[in-house]
């Protein structure tokens, strides 16, 4: 039964946590005394004696689940068994809880007595329960906590889930948890600040455990658990299971133990079971005779560090030795599963070896931790300490011995919280900065470089340096080029680590073509590129406005053409945002202004001239076409294959053979041309404003690429266009240079 004595110091301290109310006198009949209108309880709640019983052996005394307390309490009549009084009752903290049910189950072969009581709470925080013996009240009936034998406490966070606080939340009180408890821990054991030992002995022989140390001044006697099972009837020879915790209480060195034996006669001692301890911190830590601790901590506040999931740090360790056997060697390695972790139950008595070494493992450290000083190494070498001052070694007369590993914090960048240290998060600090209202940092902290708790141009600065260090000396693009186009640097520009002036300067580029070989999305300024074997960003127009290169694309001969259903005033704008209008035809002044026929021919008002579509080109193309998808065609398969294409895609016959007569030449001779089709890419950089708005609209715009061999790549679903009443048509295309 889950019943104890209190010490003096936990009786002191409950009188604090008053008001409770003292629940009503149990009477035995009938069966269930008390409930309040619920929902049905759940499966786990006994229901009658036998389920009562099942929950005693298999929970204890309390269960949580479903937001539910449950008590069973063992009870028994006041001074006889005709008497409805019932020996045990509870007090409780008011106003936290209401009582779902109360029932008392008895058996009629042996008399046992099981109380149930069920709490839901019903408003966030501490909750305590005393089981009040009223055998042991005065005479003027104060059932105060001096005559608790059980004290329980709980607490609701704001969503009602309840925990429970006291140490029965881990110390075993039946025999299933005692079982399951040495299965984990072992029959001797440290858990917190306390020492643990679980003692089984046979009932009814003379063989029993009995304290034979007790750690006088440096640990108390604190809990006392019966663990035996509990059974309908006696069994003769049954297993007693008592599990004793002892409670440190001061710094220093101690041992406990117990002795197996007889308990009269010659008292022969058959087994002891000693823990030799170490206590330490205010007596909050033990560590049992040749255990090793290790513990990381953050070098500026010396508090430990909050491992990840997955955060795992290994400890190498090598020792050797002389023997009588000769000379041993080993070397295990040691792994922390949590912070702090006790990583080996011998090791520490290997500190005075011939030879004893070990080192803290750089993979594996906790993610924004690094070792001090920019080493590349930290660890305990015979004595010496690699960085300096990195490691502090604690040892203790029982062979035992405390680590503790300072790592200096390295924020990792991640401001925007998807895992990973990018050019990304420096554009996102970049903007929240300069107070960008879309700018929102899910992690502050990752780019707090220079650690003093706020964020400023200077943790950028050391942001942007990290980053080039991640990225090898420069910023890596967030999309590089399958196929890079041709730049002709017309003027020296300068080249930097990343795409933006405040980074470092590699070196100047003087007036030369090189390659395009990444870009940023969302980013038309810079180009990322290579320079006599450096790689690095150049900006497309200097400070002046002016371009410091231009692009070997060319936007060649967009054709439009326009169908109205009647004779019409039409007035067509272009915005080209990525590229340099260069020739027109008719010429564009702030636009064409034409009269359309239902034919397609036109009247350029300007000059009365007449014409079949209007034309225009352009130079400096700065568009990042999209050649993931298309088709790979044999220059003499070009006819054939643009042809089939174009007329899927809606073309008049006239208006594929005009696209035919241009490109072809161009294109047939080549041993493989890749061919896409834009989209997006291509209307988004050339916009159409067109007055009236057509009906329907069609733009063709092809992108290719000449190759020596074929490639792979994904089939490109192409659209097709329905004409209805105002159509506007237009192709054009680009040949992308790779030489």
């Amino acid at each position: 039964m889950k019943f104890r004595k209190l010490t003096a110091a936990i009786m002191a301290a409950a009188t604090t946590i008053m008001p409770l109310s003292l629940n009503s006198s149990v009477f035995l009949s009938p069966a269930s005394v008390s409930a309040v209108d619920q929902p049905s309880l759940q499966d786990w709640v006994p229901s009658d004696f036998e389920s009562a019983l099942e929950f005693r052996n298999t929970y204890g005394a309390t269960h949580i689940e479903s937001g539910l307390i449950c008590i069973v309490l063992e009870n028994a009549n006041s001074y006889n068994e005709q008497s409805d009084e019932l020996r045990y009752r509870l007090m409780t903290t008011e106003n936290v809880m209401e009582t779902c049910s109360h029932d008392v189950y008895r058996s009629d072969e042996t008399g046992v007595i099981f109380e149930v009581y069920v709490y839901k709470p019903t408003t966030s925080g501490d909750i305590d329960i005393a089981v009040i013996d009223t055998w042991a009240k005065s005479t003027s009936l104060d059932l105060g906590y001096s005559h608790a034998s059980a004290y329980y406490t709980f607490n609701a966070d704001n969503d009602l889930n309840v925990t429970e606080t006291d140490i029965y939340s881990w110390l075993p009180d039946c025999v299933t948890e005692y079982k399951s408890y040495i299965d984990d821990n072992g029959y001797l054991s440290v858990r917190n600040n306390y020492v643990v030992f679980c003692l089984t002995h046979s009932a009814g022989t003379p063989y029993q455990w009995y304290e034979d140390n007790n750690g006088e001044g440096t640990f108390e006697l604190d809990e006392i658990s019966n663990c035996c099972s509990v059974d309908t009837f006696a069994t003769a020879g049954g297993a007693i299971n008592t599990v004793y915790a002892y409670k440190a209480v001061n710094d220093g060195c101690a041992k406990i133990s117990y002795n197996y034996g007889k308990m009269f006669g010659n008292m022969e001692v058959m087994e002891t079971r000693t823990a030799d301890c170490a206590v330490f911190n205010d007596a909050q830590t033990i560590l049992l005779d040749g255990q090793m601790r290790a513990t990381l901590v953050d070098y500026d506040t010396g508090e430990p560090i909050e491992f990840g999931t997955d955060t795992h740090p290994s400890i190498s360790t090598n020792i050797s030795m002389s023997t009588p056997e000769g000379e041993v060697s080993t070397g295990p390695v040691l792994v922390m599963e949590s912070n702090p972790s006790i990583v080996d139950n011998n090791i520490g008595r290997f500190f005075d070896a011939d030879s004893f070494s070990f080192s803290l493992n750089e993979n594996g450290l906790p993610e924004g931790y690094v070792f001090p000083d920019n080493s590349d190494q930290m660890g305990y070498y015979n004595g010496k300490i690699i960085p300096e001052g990195s490691i502090k070694v604690s040892r203790f007369d029982n062979g035992s011995a405390d680590v503790v590993f300072r790592l200096k914090s390295s924020p990792t960048g991640d401001v925007n919280g998807d895992g990973e240290f990018n050019i990304a998060d420096v554009v996102l600090l970049q903007k929240w900065l300069i107070k960008s209202p879309e700018a929102q940092l899910v992690n502050w902290k990752a780019a707090d470089f220079c650690k003093d708790n706020k964020l400023d141009v200077f943790d950028l600065c050391i942001m942007k340096q990290k980053l080039i260090e991640t990225y090898k000396n420069y910023v890596e693009p967030e999309v590089r080029t399958e196929y890079p186009s041709t730049l002709f640097i017309i003027r020296p520009i300068k080249m930097y680590t990343g795409p933006d002036t405040s980074y470092p300067v590699l070196l100047t580029i003087p007036e030369t073509r090189v390659k395009e070989l990444g870009y940023m999305k969302d980013n038309n300024d810079w180009v990322f590129t290579d320079f006599e074997g450096r790689c690095g960003w150049i900006q497309v127009r200097g400070d002046d406005g002016e371009m410091n290169m231009f692009w070997g694309e060319l936007a060649d001969k967009p054709v439009i053409y326009l169908y109205p259903e009647q004779e019409t005033d039409v007035h067509v704008e272009l915005e080209l945002t990525e590229a340099d209008l260069s020739t027109t035809y008719p010429k564009y002044n702030n636009g064409w202004d034409v009269v359309a026929y239902p034919d397609g021919t036109l009247l350029n008002k300007a000059d009365g001239s007449r014409h079949r579509y209007l034309f225009w080109d352009a130079v400096n193309v700065r568009t990042h076409f999209d050649l993931s998808k298309g088709f790979c065609v044999a220059g003499c398969d070009t006819e054939s294959f643009l042809k089939e294409k174009l007329t899927y895609m809606g073309l008049t016959e006239d208006e594929m053979n005009e696209f035919i007569v241009y490109w072809l030449p161009l294109m047939e001779h080549n041993a493989y041309n890749l061919i896409s089709f834009q989209g997006d890419a291509y209307t988004n950089s050339a916009k159409l404003k067109i007055t009236p708005a057509p009906d329907s609209e069609c733009r063709i715009f092809m992108a290719y690429v000449p190759l020596e061999d074929a490639v792979d790549i994904e089939p490109q679903e192409l659209p097709t266009f329905e004409r209805k009443g105002f159509s506007v048509v237009e192709w054009g295309g680009t040949k992308i240079n790779v030489q």
